[in-house]
């Protein structure tokens, strides 16, 4: 109890690395996180083959619901929110100053516009359909805050969010704000587009993706690692994880409470169910013992046993397979609570983990490239063979852009910019 109220001390001290983080030292690398990238990358691949409006086989399409046996793919994308504010706790401990924000800045943009430049030529040609005005747009990273998505790569939306937090971050920087205040207020941001008529919604989803951004800056900064914390039920959290992301139990609590018909941004007050698995899995793969863990746990079992119920009161759990399937993997997942391993297992993943921007921003309109392809369509082989040649282009393209073209990008910036300032 008492390690519990000392670990709760952090939430009331400031957002600033301590002293103990500044003297662990920045990680080269983490493969248990690198790994978990990976696998969220994989979630919101694997979702858009089965779930895009454009199919794989234009002619063809699995009928069994095999797209919800792994489908996690919205929760990969807040996944990906608090792995950002991670890493950019762990590489961002010096002090603000003109020339450490020159680098942070610059950093960022060789990390993310190199490749994302490719990724916006490919989905324009894979749906030349688009404006010049929503083509710059999306090139400036407006999408869906101002200007329309891409016909041909929906999935840069999500840029457009990393580029406010990374800005967002520069204040937390300069001003040093407190932990709780600062949490407690972008939540009830979050909260406010369906209380309040005609508040953007937008801006709660800015606010509500904050927080997961928000969590992971502040377990980098905040919290050093154990090795005294070695095992987890980790197979139990991913497929929680995957339950909670099919049985769209946020959604369910809003209708509940009479909020119908609400417009609510891409990111939302409905993704906080996601926030008691997200916490347990970062807890696990980086070693470090957080506040309320007990308290975390039982939310995040109470989340989808409450809307398995609600589901079966209201006799509609066996009209959707994916409820069902969710429910399955509920249950396996209750049932090995008691089975820990170590998180080094998701070190297994960490290749998809080191191409997973390239996979991430490249996918769709690889896959809008075959979708176009009329030949040799209709069948289950035909979609196989799609399937196979699509991972192969996503991957090959992938590792290109990834392992071979962004370090000498890296390498020369380094020498000829960064070294400058």
């Amino acid at each position: 109890m008492q390690n519990q109220i000392l670990d709760a001390a952090d939430l009331r001290d400031r957002f600033a690395p301590t002293v103990e983080i500044q003297a662990e030292g920045r990680k080269a690398y983490d493969y248990t996180l690198e790994g978990l990238r990976g696998l969220a990358a994989i979630w919101v691949a694997y979702s858009h083959i089965f779930f895009y409006e454009f199919k794989l086989d234009p002619a063809y399409h699995p009928a069994f619901a095999f797209g919800s046996f792994f489908n996690a793919a919205h929760g990969g994308i807040l996944i990906f929110f608090a792995l950002s504010g991670y890493v950019i706790g762990l590489t961002n401990q010096l002090p603000f100053s003109k020339s450490n924000v020159i680098r942070y800045l610059l950093r960022r943009f060789i990390r993310l516009y190199p490749i994302y430049i490719i990724a916006i030529i490919l989905g324009v040609l894979a749906s030349p359909t688009d404006s010049w005005k929503t083509i710059v747009g999306n090139l400036f990273f407006l999408q869906g805050g101002v200007t329309a998505l891409l016909s041909g790569n929906g999935v840069l939306w999500t840029l457009h969010y990393e580029i406010v937090y990374y800005i967002f971050f520069l204040g937390i920087w300069y001003f040093r704000p407190k932990v709780m205040p600062l949490m407690v207020g972008s939540l009830v941001i979050a909260c406010l587009s369906p209380w309040i008529t005609g508040f953007p919604p937008i801006i709660s989803g800015y606010a509500a993706g904050w927080v997961f951004w928000l969590f992971g800056l502040w377990l980098a900064w905040k919290k050093t690692s154990s090795e005294a914390f070695t095992k987890f039920p980790v197979f139990t959290y991913i497929l929680l994880f995957i339950a909670t992301d099919k049985l769209i139990i946020g959604k369910t609590l809003l209708t509940n409470m009479g909020f119908t018909g609400i417009a609510l941004a891409e990111i939302s007050i409905t993704d906080f169910v996601y926030f008691p698995l997200c916490a347990l899995l970062f807890s696990a793969l980086t070693k470090r013992q957080i506040p309320y863990l007990r308290l975390l746990g039982a939310i995040a079992i109470a989340l989808p046993l409450f809307q398995t119920s609600y589901l079966l009161v209201t006799n509609q759990l066996f009209k959707v397979e994916a409820w069902v399937i969710a429910v399955v993997q509920m249950l396996m997942g209750f049932g090995l609570w008691g089975w820990k391993t170590s998180p080094n297992i998701f070190s297994k993943l960490t290749f998809f983990g080191s191409i997973s921007y390239g996979i991430y921003v490249l996918h769709m309109p690889l896959l809008n490239f075959i979708n176009k392809i009329s030949t040799f369509s209709g069948s289950p082989v035909s979609f196989i063979i799609r399937l196979l040649i699509w991972m192969a282009l996503t991957i090959g393209i992938a590792y290109l852009l990834e392992l071979k073209m962004q370090p000498m990008i890296k390498q020369w910036f380094q020498k000829n910019v960064l070294n400058h300032i």
